[in-house]
């Protein structure tokens, strides 16, 4: 007996299809995670930077809390939390803190500027 698989004569428009959808998927999963991690790492920054400034300002207080803050993630977390990466989110929040984002581009417009001084 002979086995016969008979395909649609349309397969290759359904698995092309498919093909689409998997790459757009992961495409989408992808950017989300990057904007997610993007925003957990500004928001570490901001959690060291106001620490320190909350705390009393003495010699080495800063690097001390970043140096036991890498110790500390990198068991939970593994790579990628080293003193060198927190410097780096510190400075990524120091670089774009809140009154530099913007929620849309027209809140920077000077339009949107002149009709609230219209009002």
């Amino acid at each position: 007996m002979t086995d016969l698989t008979i395909m649609p004569e349309n397969y290759d428009n359904i698995r092309t299809g498919i093909v689409e959808l998997l790459k757009a998927a992961r495409s989408t999963a992808v950017r989300n995670v990057n904007s997610i991690m993007t925003a957990t790492y500004w928001e570490i920054g901001r959690r060291i930077v106001q620490s320190e400034q909350a705390g009393e300002k003495r010699a080495g207080y800063g690097e001390e809390l970043i140096q036991r803050l890498a110790e500390d993630l990198s068991v939970s977390f593994g790579r990628g939390f080293g003193a060198r990466n927190l410097a780096q989110m510190r400075s990524f929040y120091l670089a774009w803190s809140e009154e530099k984002i913007l929620q849309t581009p027209s809140a920077k417009s000077s339009t949107t500027q002149s009709l609230n001084n219209y009002r």
